[in-house]
């Protein structure tokens, strides 16, 4: 089950600094959709987020000494290897708290075909509806981890997206905290992970 709320529209195209990522990590996850993310060739929008706190699947709790970085930063870029094998990109949270945004999908704007010979795919639809799968598409490792956003890894508000529907519920690839509903998308987007 997940609800549906609508978010402000943005008015102009603009970047996000570091202090938008000052507040709640949940609404920081839900602003962040619908948003440009850019880096070196490859862009693309926002379409879905997972938000970590204190939970039992957080960072924090689960690798202390890498999840630090969620208590003592914020506005920073986070990424961590899965499966010994996938980057995750990250997004750190909360001046006065601890949290983390994970940026589960993006829908590809420009360097599409880069992403294609990166993925070894040329289905569109598939190059970044996961976070593997859109760490890998942008070539995005940990050269980055610990930067302030806007460094390299930026972020712009988009005028073209306005008003998404965004649908909410429980995060997904984990085994812990698993009924908690802080994972959000943008309701009917095709590049949502399954």
């Amino acid at each position: 089950m997940h609800e549906a709320v609508i978010l402000p529209a943005m008015v102009k195209q603009a970047d996000i600094q570091k202090d938008d990522f000052a507040g709640n990590t949940l609404d920081v996850a839900k602003a962040l959709l619908g948003k440009k993310l850019i880096y070196r060739d490859c862009t693309g929008i926002i379409v879905e987020t997972e938000a970590y706190r204190t939970d039992a699947a957080s960072h924090y709790i689960t690798r202390p000494r890498q999840g630090v970085m969620l208590a003592e930063t914020y506005g920073c870029v986070y990424i961590y290897l899965i499966y010994g094998m996938y980057f995750c990109l990250n997004f750190t949270t909360e001046k006065d708290g601890i949290g983390a945004v994970l940026i589960r999908a993006v829908e590809p704007l420009t360097g599409i075909d880069q992403m294609k010979k990166r993925r070894g795919t040329k289905d569109k639809i598939s190059l970044t509806n996961g976070p593997g799968k859109l760490t890998q598409a942008f070539a995005i490792d940990q050269t980055h981890h610990g930067e302030e956003v806007g460094k390299s890894i930026k972020l712009l508000m988009n005028s073209s997206v306005t008003n998404p529907v965004v649908a909410r519920g429980p995060r997904i690839g984990i085994s812990k905290s698993r009924n908690l509903p802080w994972r959000f998308w943008i309701a009917n987007n095709p590049y949502v992970s399954k």
